[in-house]
């Protein structure tokens, strides 16, 4: 019975640290987020940019995180100069979204200048709070606090409760962020505000390229597991360095096909814009060409003048003699000025002109008309060489 009661006991002990291992197994994976991020009511003056994220598609973690080059390079330069003391700071950027749903978009590193700094904590205080909205109004002013980063010098990424403890009471947003560095393995790992509380991320993008954000495994496996827990997680990292390599392949064959077509779209572009310049210019060519060939140069009093030729050949066909519009004011003045009447319309010919009928009661200069037969022209009509009658005169009076 002794012996009995024994393996009873013993079975218990068994089946209670499979328990707790199975127990540790499950928090170790609840530490990942795994729920996709979406904006809670609490979020309601939120609104997402439309904008294309710029990693691959297809991406399957909770929330995107995509950092531009140079506030990366920025947030790690920060982290760098200080080896001995923690430093922090704020993530600036935009919440966004595309067709696959929401994502971070980080486009600057904001230093939290005035912070308490010290080996193993650091925290933002009033005048750090104070310089970050200035610098943030004067040099990013469309831009929003997405998140936060600081350092872990030498003692690894994992987030301590402090750090979760700002992350839950400064940043509870849903889509804000925690980064936390190493700078001396240069290790990263991001945090998001899951349902839960604090979820880790496994991966993000700077400038596009995938990389791998560390997920901390905590000591909490039997001695018997270890070593296989241990040959589960090199070939975890081995097939996460996989995937990761495929990924940037893949996204580099993206980046080429894109060049490509925006190489292709500037080629059609600018064919068709030389397209349209070609015709444009035949067709003034040829409005121009019509329009000299419809129209006559002539010279009058020493002026070069242009008229239609429909014009030209009228005046042509009345054998009309053009003179300037100043010579025909000066005419029709000193007509008036004689009592001649009106400008007459003056008729050009070379044939002799035939003999003058004279109507009955009208006479007929003889030297005019002598003149006028020598010089083959014919006068104005109802003008003459004779003088014009006295005022108070009639046809009547002898002299």
């Amino acid at each position: 019975m002794k012996k009995d009661k024994d393996k009873d006991r013993k079975g218990k002990e068994g089946k209670e640290d499979s328990d707790k291992s199975s127990s540790s197994a499950s928090n170790q994976t609840s530490m990942i987020a795994e729920k996709k991020i979406t904006l809670r009511e609490s979020d309601s003056g939120i609104k997402p940019i439309g904008r294309d994220f710029p990693g691959p598609r297809g991406a399957d973690v909770p929330l995107r995180i995509a950092i531009e080059k140079k506030a990366y390079a920025e947030l790690i330069a920060h982290a760098k100069e200080s080896l001995d003391r923690e430093v922090c700071g704020v993530l600036a950027g935009n919440l966004c979204e595309d067709d696959e749903g929401l994502f971070v978009s980080v486009e600057a590193a904001i230093r939290g200048t005035a912070a308490s700094e010290a080996s193993t904590h650091v925290t933002f205080t009033q005048a750090t709070w104070n310089a970050i909205h200035k610098v943030l109004e004067e040099d990013y002013p469309k831009l929003k606090i997405v998140g936060w980063y600081h350092t872990h010098p030498g003692f690894g990424v994992e987030f301590s409760d402090m750090d979760l403890f700002i992350q839950k009471n400064f940043f509870s947003g849903s889509t804000q962020i925690a980064l936390v560095t190493d700078p001396l393995n240069g290790a990263v790992a991001i945090c998001v505000n899951g349902e839960e509380g604090a979820k880790y991320l496994t991966r993000f993008w700077v400038d596009g390229r995938e990389q791998h954000s560390k997920v901390p495994a905590r000591e909490t496996a039997g001695k018997d597991g270890s070593g296989a827990a241990s040959s589960e997680g090199i070939a975890g990292d081995s097939i996460q360095r996989l995937e990761t390599r495929v990924t940037q392949l893949v996204q580099a064959l993206d980046e080429q096909r894109r060049t490509f077509q925006n190489f292709l779209l500037f080629c059609g572009t600018v064919f068709c814009f030389a397209v349209l310049l070609t015709a444009g210019y035949f067709i003034w060519g040829i409005y121009t060409a019509r329009s000299d060939t419809d129209r006559v140069r002539l010279t009058v009093a020493d002026r070069d003048v242009t008229m239609p030729t429909e014009v030209y050949k009228q005046l042509e066909a009345k054998r009309l003699t053009l003179i300037p519009a100043e010579l025909a004011m000066a005419v029709k003045d000193l007509m008036e000025r004689a009592s001649l009447g009106a400008f007459p319309t003056v008729s050009v010919t070379n044939a002799p002109s035939e003999p003058a009928t004279n109507p009955p009661g009208k006479t007929t200069d003889p030297a005019a008309a002598g003149q006028s037969g020598k010089d083959g022209k014919a006068t104005a009509s109802g003008m003459s060489n004779a003088p014009p009658p006295a005022p108070n005169a009639s046809p009547d009076t002898k002299h």
